[in-house]
């Protein structure tokens, strides 16, 4: 149960972090009168927002008094994090294959994809390795800024109609995280995926197009004049 709790705990903070970002990355926009970003200002943009997620998140393990490491609960967290981090990295490269994929039919769509693997891959590894360093530097996870982030999202959290929004988000995020693990294991002990979504698509277009087609003595037999005799 204690594991379930922190899972949710995570999931309350990564939405209302999100939350907290989206209004930051607003003002930004409208402090440089909605110029269009370089790749390199985007995942500048990203690793700042990935290292105060990681201190806030390792501020989030200590124990209530914030004095020692809760080891549990860091090693949880991290696997977490190490879990939402390739989510969201696999989910901007689908996003930027789609928009490539349909810039040729809309133009200007492909323009705004902005996905670079490398720096990707970059970032998250920071984000990481930063997270590792804070156990043998925690006085670092207590800055000013990481303190503002912290008590924000304790503070909206706290907050009675908002709070809860939030903690229907992290309810469905423990479910997606549950069940990433069970299919992890699934796949573990059986070695096959728990669900085939490429072979019951491919299961249903055969289907579908033995269910249309027709033989040839039915074609035959519909060409032929009936016999009024």
């Amino acid at each position: 149960m204690e594991v379930i709790h922190l899972i949710f705990k995570i999931g309350v903070l990564l939405a209302i972090y999100g939350f907290i970002w989206f209004f930051i990355n607003l003002l930004i926009s409208l402090l440089s009168s909605g110029r269009k970003k370089t790749v390199g200002e985007v995942y500048f943009s990203k690793g700042v927002k990935s290292v105060f997620l990681v201190n806030v998140l390792f501020l989030y393990g200590l124990d209530d008094g914030q004095n020692e490491i809760n080891l549990f609960n860091m090693i949880v967290s991290g696997l977490i994090l190490l879990l939402y981090f390739v989510g969201q990295m696999q989910k901007n490269q689908q996003q930027a294959e789609m928009m490539e994929k349909y810039s040729k039919i809309l133009r200007g769509i492909g323009a705004n994809a902005r996905f670079n693997k490398s720096a990707e891959i970059i970032v998250l590894s920071i984000s990481l390795l930063f997270y590792a360093a804070l156990f043998y530097l925690p006085e670092i996870a207590k800055n000013p800024i990481a303190l503002w982030f912290y008590e924000t999202v304790t503070g909206i959290e706290r907050t009675p109609l908002i709070g809860f929004i939030f903690k229907v988000i992290g309810f469905f995020f423990l479910l997606r995280i549950l069940i990433k693990i069970f299919i992890g294991f699934t796949f573990l002990i059986s070695g096959k995926p728990f669900v085939n979504v490429k072979s019951g698509y491919y299961a249903g277009r055969k289907k579908n197009k033995d269910d249309d087609s027709f033989d040839d003595f039915e074609e035959i037999k519909n060409e032929l004049p009936e016999d009024k005799s």
